[in-house]
């Protein structure tokens, strides 16, 4: 009777074990993905918003060399840096007072095949949007002589 009892919490044990186990795989797996998605999350919105400073500069006359700094800046800083994302694409909006870039990708999800037969409808594009205003050197300096004016004259 005693053998009995051993081989059957043995096989209770296996299959707990095998219950728990890919579950716990799973959800480790989901965690190292959640943190190569928040980093690369990061990546884009920085580089979104550096992209679109790159095309605000006051040497840039013109909107069609606004954006082109930020066509070239939008390339080059995310290029080689994303981990759990692909398909990288990005539009660039250039007018009077801002440079806008915004970045359009795919996420690649693990398992995303199988989760989607359960939720359907499931969107696994991400798209990130930053824009900067432009600088004019000639408004800039004629609102802060307008300043000091009023400065002054309060002052008195």
């Amino acid at each position: 009777m005693a053998v009995c009892v051993k081989k059957w919490e043995a096989a209770y044990f296996t299959v707990e074990a095998s219950l728990i186990l890919p579950l716990t795989m799973l959800f480790t797996v989901m965690m190292i993905f959640l943190a190569f998605y928040s980093y690369d999350r990061c990546i884009l919105e920085h580089s979104a918003y550096e992209a679109a400073l790159r095309g605000t500069g006051s040497h840039i006359r013109t909107a069609e060399a606004a954006g082109e700094q930020a066509r070239i800046a939008a390339d080059r800083l995310v290029d080689g840096k994303l981990i759990a994302i692909g398909d990288v694409s990005y539009d660039i909006e250039v007018d009077a007072d801002r440079v806008t870039v915004v970045y359009h990708c795919v996420v690649n999800m693990p398992f995303v095949t199988w989760l989607g037969e359960y939720a359907l409808g499931t969107d696994m594009t991400l798209d990130v949007s930053r824009s900067a205003m432009r600088h004019r050197p000639v408004r800039m300096i004629r609102a802060c002589r307008a300043f000091n004016k009023y400065l002054t004259l309060k002052t008195e």
